[in-house]
């Protein structure tokens, strides 16, 4: 089965190792471009975590790691014994993975992999008039803020990374082709984003209907909820969608599926 992979730069190679090894043949393209976001808001951050008042720590996905590592780097502040002052929670396995491969502390991961999961563990150890600070794109769900916000917490919502979208990138044209010439079986979208970019990539090149009714009729995953509703209100069907958001148990329900 020929799959496309449509990922971020710095979950590529992974990415396409465990398709690998899956037994997909793959192509390839990354929608988006990961940017540090250094905004005041970063400052602030490091001050709130410096003063102790921060009790939970959120990191959002391995993105977040990174990214919160070279704003500290640029700022000359040494944040991982800040962050593990907190209770840290990574919102996933490949999240808790990266947080300790830098040395921060895992305290906490949800069973499901995904906003609403973070919102219903915390809410479940009663958070009100707790701080948390949470470590993410600035394309998050509202719900992570606003569940924990209604559960009477203090939300500080950091950005500590941009998500910029190149629907025009060499890479996702040659995907695009390659899909509107039959020549791919099934498609991983990973993220809302990434999707509404494939599409509008496809709409630059006039094959936006076209591109919709392709993706109709081949294996279509979507890694979560957030992706599967973007997909679904452009007019894509969704083939499957895992239990668990990661790229992994998304690749393991596509065959799944496919085999039976």
């Amino acid at each position: 089965m020929r799959l496309a992979v449509l990922r971020p730069v710095d979950k590529m190679e992974e990415s396409l190792k465990i398709a690998s090894d899956l037994g997909f043949d793959t192509v390839a393209a990354s929608p988006l471009v990961i940017v540090p976001n250094d905004t005041p808001d970063i400052g602030r951050l490091f001050d709130e975590l410096k003063r102790g008042s921060m009790a939970y720590a959120v990191l959002t996905s391995s993105t977040s790691v990174n990214a919160i590592l070279e704003l500290a780097r640029m700022h000359d502040v040494d944040v991982v014994p800040l962050i593990d002052r907190c209770v840290t929670v990574a919102i996933g396995p490949a999240t808790a993975a990266a947080m300790r491969e830098e040395g921060m502390r895992v305290d906490l991961t949800p069973e499901e992999y995904t906003s609403e999961g973070v919102v219903s563990m915390l809410t479940s150890r009663g958070v009100e008039g707790k701080g948390i600070c949470l470590l993410r794109s600035d394309k998050g769900e509202r719900i992570l803020v606003t569940g924990l916000q209604d559960a009477g917490a203090s939300v500080t919502e950091v950005h500590v990374y941009r998500l910029e979208p190149q629907p025009e990138g060499e890479e996702l044209k040659n995907v695009v082709q390659k899909a509107l010439a039959g020549e791919i079986d099934a498609f991983a979208f990973s993220s809302a984003m990434t999707a509404a970019t494939f599409i509008d990539a496809a709409e630059r090149m006039g094959a936006g209907d076209k591109i919709i009714e392709v993706l109709n009729n081949r294996a279509v995953v979507a890694m979560g909820p957030p992706t599967k509703r973007k997909l679904e209100a452009m007019g894509v069907s969704v083939t499957v969608m895992p239990q668990h958001a990661t790229f992994e148990s998304m690749l393991a329900a596509l065959m799944k599926k496919t085999d039976g």
